[in-house]
């Protein structure tokens, strides 16, 4: 381990053992810790750096690029024959914000992540963001071949049945807008953005009752989000 890592002796004892956890997780020895701190420091937790301040935001935003690329690379050379539409599709499903909380609870990374915010209300994103920072230090770390190899073996081949991710549909508005047209009962959706938290929540009426709820980055994610609640309200999710 030392001839992996020299810098080992001088970490403090929490820091060695982020490290050993670390490596588990990624299943390579990391070269710069301190990317890999940075990338589970959530906004709501910055701290100043020489008067810069320092959270994952900038990682997140570039895992996120990372991630999509990775995915696409893996999906192209998985599906030889599938056209365009089929492997989008299956990229948005493993990309989803749902998807990116499950994995992110799976590898273990909830468990350091830094944050100071109300963690029910926001914590799919706050896990989503956590992953993608990680893949973005994972790139800046130890470059693409890293990056693509964690996500094949780590990522997909431990955690994601891709036969059953084919036939699953994750499109909850679309699934509960075909219940609604089935069953002729007519639903609602409506949606406002939440200034403290710049997030989008979603709400989904059934005769002028409420029987979903949904927040997201976006008004589409919140809308899938309230459309999941209300469908699990319903027992109707596939």
């Amino acid at each position: 381990m030392l001839r992996r890592f020299p810098a080992f002796k001088i970490l403090t004892s929490s820091n060695k053992d982020f490290l050993k956890k670390l490596r588990k997780i990624l299943g390579f020895w990391p070269s710069d810790l301190s990317l890999y701190q940075i990338a589970l420091t959530h906004k709501s937790a910055t701290y100043m750096v020489n008067g810069e301040r320092v959270n994952n935001e900038r990682l997140e935003y570039l895992g996120d690029s990372i991630l999509d690329a990775v995915i696409s690379d893996f999906l192209y050379k998985k599906y030889p024959n599938e056209r365009e539409g089929f492997l989008t599709e299956m990229r948005s499903k493993i990309v989803n914000g749902e998807k990116l909380k499950e994995l992110a609870v799976q590898i273990n990374i909830d468990q350091f992540i830094i944050q100071r915010t109300n963690i029910q209300l926001a914590s799919s994103r706050i896990y989503e963001d956590a992953f993608e920072a990680l893949v973005g230090a994972i790139y800046l770390d130890k470059g693409y071949r890293s990056v693509y190899r964690f996500i094949s073996q780590k990522i997909i081949d431990e955690h994601i049945d891709l036969d059953e991710l084919e036939i699953t549909n994750y499109n909850y508005k679309s699934q509960l807008i075909e219940w609604s047209q089935k069953t002729k009962n007519q639903i609602e959706f409506s949606s406002y953005i939440n200034d403290v938290y710049n997030l989008f929540t979603s709400e989904v009426k059934l005769q002028d009752a409420v029987i979903g709820l949904g927040t997201g980055n976006s008004k589409k994610e919140a809308e899938q989000n309230a459309a999941h609640e209300a469908l699990i309200s319903l027992k109707e999710l596939e």
